[in-house]
């Protein structure tokens, strides 16, 4: 029977860690691309809602209990908020790792403004809308 010698030890730990260190980013990227799922739905409620309201009453708010809508604390961004010129909604994302925007115009396109990490709006599929990348 043939024993392992050190140097065929390190060589598989080094193989290892070198395709762990490929797969770990693009893991949480996609974590992460999953989590934006949660705030484009919250914003494409919102602004269902605040079209609804501009019909009613000729112009967007910027005060979330007037939409006839319910949200709830959302699991993976703060509070959405509105306002009454384009973007009519946004929500950020602020956790440790991670800060960027999505805001979502009266058209229905979603942006996103961020730069930690570097180039995040880009890495969350995101690209080439002005005043920010595009997401859809």
């Amino acid at each position: 029977m043939r024993a392992v010698t050190l140097i065929e030890m390190i060589t598989v730990i080094l193989i290892i860690g070198t395709l762990a260190s490929l797969a770990i980013p693009r893991l949480f990227g996609m974590i992460e691309k999953s989590r934006i799922g949660e705030a484009i739905n919250i914003l494409d409620a919102l602004r269902n809602a605040q079209e609804i309201y501009k019909q009613e009453k000729g112009v967007y708010t910027q005060v979330l209990d007037d939409l006839d809508l319910t949200i709830s604390q959302p699991q993976n961004f703060a509070m959405p908020t509105v306002a009454t010129a384009n973007p009519i909604a946004s929500i950020q994302r602020n956790v440790t790792g991670y800060n960027y925007t999505l805001t979502i115009d009266n058209s229905g396109a979603v942006k996103c403004t961020g730069t930690n990490p570097a180039n995040i709006c880009a890495r969350l599929g995101c690209s080439g809308g002005s005043g920010g990348d595009q997401c859809n």
